[in-house]
């Protein structure tokens, strides 16, 4: 069975979208893995993003991005700059020079589910928005195997563990060094 084509377009998020966003982080299978501190944080976050006069990849404060497939919003992202500090637990494991990442992605669109699509997506929204960026970071629930998965089959590695303050369970720090990355063919 061969996949659909796909055209993935990524822009900052726009303040008309707020409903959608809010939306998406209410679906069952969302609300999964971020709720409580955690989703009070990103809508926050989100708020300081709208705030923000013109989206600036250098900004320390996260960067809301919405992928679309064409003209079709189906996927959010999260972009947060790793600040380099004693106490940043990412940045314990940041080993090269140059800017250093965390990463969130939500599918949010329940059509784009199951179709094997998040690590095309991610490699997209990488290779398209983040060529400037030297280390990308994500942290999925330890239980989460499935995101492990599609993070693994995308070329990030499991660097550590922790527990975050927003939900006080184990959490890999998993890293993705963005060198070379660029060889790496999206095959959608």
């Amino acid at each position: 069975m061969t996949k659909p084509p796909f055209h993935f377009i990524f822009k900052p998020a726009i303040e008309p979208q707020r409903a959608l966003i809010h939306g998406w982080l209410q679906q069952d299978y969302i609300r999964e893995w971020i709720h409580g501190q955690g989703l009070q944080n990103t809508l926050l976050g989100l708020e300081k993003f709208f705030q923000q006069k013109t989206p600036d990849s250098q900004s320390t404060i996260t960067q809301h991005w919405i992928g679309y497939d064409g003209n079709k919003p189906f996927v959010y992202l999260l972009v947060s700059p790793v600040l380099k500090s004693a106490d940043n637990e990412y940045a314990n494991y940041s080993e090269m020079e140059g800017r250093a990442i965390t990463l969130d992605i939500f599918i949010g669109d329940r059509e784009y589910l199951g179709k094997g699509l998040a690590s095309e997506v991610i490699k997209a929204f990488l290779l398209s928005q983040c060529l400037d960026v030297a280390e990308v970071f994500i942290d999925p629930e330890k239980s989460n195997k499935r995101a492990v998965h599609v993070y693994q089959k995308t070329g990030f590695r499991i660097v550590g563990e922790f527990i975050a303050a927003w939900h006080p369970v184990p959490h890999y720090i998993m890293k993705l060094e963005m060198r070379n990355f660029d060889e790496i063919k999206i095959d959608i």
